[in-house]
């Protein structure tokens, strides 16, 4: 058995899936760069389309995981921070004033007091807020020409009046509950719980693509998560109840087999575009019901799959044209999530979109693996791992409370001294 863990300050991401659930243990190690030193997966259960449906079943589904995760590091989980991918998600940003006290200097009441004002925007009974973001503060904004100097950190500043424009996220009340509910009854603290489309942009994001304008598309087996990011801040999070599941069906349905047997056959020989015209080969497989064994052309399997993933993609246009973003995305997209493995995904969309698309690759200046802990035959810098990733990355808006001379930022496990 491994090693009880010395150090007591770390932090736990509990990720669940429609497909798997992805347990991360890390601390911070040299640097502030976080290091995780603990990990386990286990195939999910109880949710359907990023959504828990049978909270017994996912709670014991995360039970096996977690199980597995301690004997990974010998660490018990106290408190973790969950995803959430909710379709009732809710997203809307908000500007808010307030008037400077005599003293003509942004003070921390002055901002907690214009933070306090744009979160308490009325939410209907149904729904909880789960997440702020701050965008920038103004201050002293012109009400005619709308100009006015633009900050991160306003304390310290002069000015007569402060403006705030926040990024509010709320869920459906009954999906958080379901959540908290499968993670307590296996007494672990549901510390925060996450957008599954803001945790997957933290690993993989540059501060360059988000002040340009840049949509991380995470493709899960059930569901698509994406996050819009334009001048320096995300604007947009929402969730499209299809993924890399949908895939699978129509190869199913294209030549009647089962969906494990389509699965297999996408993760073995799945492609997205047909790279070299001409050259085919034949493929085995098995039909429903049937003993005989049956052949199909490994270039009709590409097709299938193309017409399923420009189905995906097209769905992910619509929905940024609706929102009047997909214009301003002048970096495209981030792909990550176990639906981009298929080869030649991103030419794909690069080809549909005419925008730059790439394969997200982890910033290693934030987040490594211990390998000296960790002996695992998967890559968990993957981009399958996008979420958990980001889930341990996650940091509680500070809203810009600190004053503008600081620059030394506290690492995440200082924030977190959690003692478990």
């Amino acid at each position: 058995m491994a090693k009880r863990h010395s150090n007591e300050h770390y932090i736990v991401a509990i990720d669940i899936g429609s497909s798997k659930i992805v347990v991360l243990f890390a601390e911070e190690g040299a640097g502030g760069r976080l290091e995780i030193f603990g990990q386990a997966q286990g195939r999910s259960a109880g949710v359907r389309r990023g959504q828990i449906v049978d909270i017994e079943a996912t709670s014991m589904a995360v039970r096996a995981v977690a199980e597995k995760a301690y004997l990974s590091c010998n660490t018990n989980i106290g408190g973790a921070t969950v995803n959430i991918s909710d379709p009732n998600l809710r997203v809307f940003n908000l500007t808010t004033n307030t008037h400077m006290d005599n003293s003509g200097r942004v003070k921390e009441a002055d901002v907690k007091r214009v933070i306090k004002t744009a979160e308490s925007v009325k939410i209907a009974k149904a729904e909880r807020h789960i997440s702020s973001v701050t965008q920038h503060y103004i201050l002293d904004k012109d009400p005619h020409t709308g100009q006015g100097v633009v900050v991160r950190q306003p304390i310290g500043e002069e000015a007569e009046m402060l403006e705030v424009n926040m990024h509010i996220v709320v869920a459906s009340e009954q999906g958080v509950k379901n959540i908290e509910s499968s993670i307590e009854l296996n007494d672990i603290k549901v510390l925060h719980v996450v957008p599954s489309s803001m945790a997957s942009s933290e690993p993989y994001l540059t501060q360059d693509q988000k002040d340009d304008g840049v949509c991380l598309v995470d493709i899960g087996s059930g569901v698509m998560d994406l996050s819009v990011f334009k001048n320096g801040s995300i604007v947009h999070s929402e969730v499209i109840q299809r993924g890399a599941e949908s895939v699978t069906s129509d190869i199913a349905d294209a030549f009647n087999t089962t969906f494990e047997e389509a699965e297999r056959l996408k993760l073995k020989y799945g492609q997205a575009q047909i790279t070299l015209p001409g050259e085919d080969k034949l493929i085995e497989f098995q039909q429903v019901n049937d003993i005989n064994d049956y052949y199909l052309s490994h270039q009709s399997l590409i097709k299938v799959i193309e017409l399923a993933y420009l189905d995906l993609f097209k769905l992910i246009r619509n929905r940024l044209n609706n929102g009047k973003y997909y214009r301003s995305l002048k970096e495209g997209f981030v792909l990550v999530g176990g639906g981009v493995k298929i080869e030649n995904c991103d030419k794909l969309m690069s080809g549909l979109f005419k925008k730059k698309v790439r394969i997200g690759h982890v910033n290693t200046g934030l987040i490594r693996v211990n390998t000296n802990s960790v002996s695992s035959n998967d890559d968990l810098l993957a981009p399958e791992y996008a979420c958990a990733l980001g889930l341990l990355l996650f940091e509680n808006d500070e809203h810009g409370l600190k004053e503008r001379q600081s620059v030394n930022k506290a690492g995440f496990i200082k924030k977190l001294k959690l003692k478990f």
